[in-house]
Formats: C-alpha cells, structure tokens, sequence
C-alpha cells in the first residue's frame, strides 16, 4: 500500500478538480442570468404558465451553484492539509486514502473502509 501522495501530484488532482468545478458554476450562473432576466419580465407567478418552471429552474441552479461553492471549500481545506501533510490520510482510521480514489475526488478525507461506514455516505 501506497503512503500518501507527493504533494505536486496532490495539487494537480486538486487544481483538475477546482477548474472543472470552476467551469460548472459559471455554467449555473450564466442560467441564473437567464432566470433573473426571465423574472423581471413578469411579476405574477401563480397566474403565468411560465412562473413555476422559472421558480423551479432558479431553484435548481441556486441549488446547484451551493453544492459547486461547497466543493472549492473542501478543496482549498485539501490544499491546506497538502501544505500540512495529512493530505491524503483517512480523518477517521489514519490510513492512507488509495491514490487512484483522490484522484477520482481529491478532497475525499475518508478512506473506502470508513466511507462506507458512515450513515450519510462516501465524502
């Protein structure tokens, strides 16, 4: 078993990760744009056809544009634990997180044995 990884391969996958995300949030906030221009066109929801699927489309990238935001935090706390070096480590057991899977999600702190152990699923 692999310890953990060098710390230039651990940026990489971080800044990988941080760029596709990056790209996905202005996607969601290039609709928002949309959805708040659709908004200010009308000002009656519950009489207008089209006031639930804005309603709804708002909803969805809000929620989107949340979980995009919440991922860069746990990657920039990555980097921190990179500069650290407990990068790489299970919080839970120690053990090292096999490089392929922080690769896959290289702000994952929990290794697959713990991961799987936790009610709320794999981070």
């Amino acid at each position: 078993m692999r310890g953990i990884p060098d710390p230039g391969d651990a940026r990489h996958w971080i800044a990988r990760r941080r760029d596709a995300v990056q790209e996905r949030l202005a996607d969601v906030e290039a609709r928002l744009a949309v959805v708040r221009a659709s908004r200010a066109e009308w000002t009656d929801e519950e009489h207008d056809p089209e006031g639930f699927a804005l309603t709804f489309e708002w909803q969805q990238a809000e929620g989107a544009r949340s979980a995009h935001e919440a991922e860069l935090l746990e990657l920039d706390r990555a980097l921190l634990r990179v500069d650290d070096g407990s990068y790489g480590l299970c919080t839970s057991c120690g053990l090292p997180i096999p490089h392929e899977q922080l690769e896959l999600r290289p702000a994952r702190v929990l290794c697959v044995s713990c991961a799987e152990r936790r009610p709320e699923g794999p981070r």
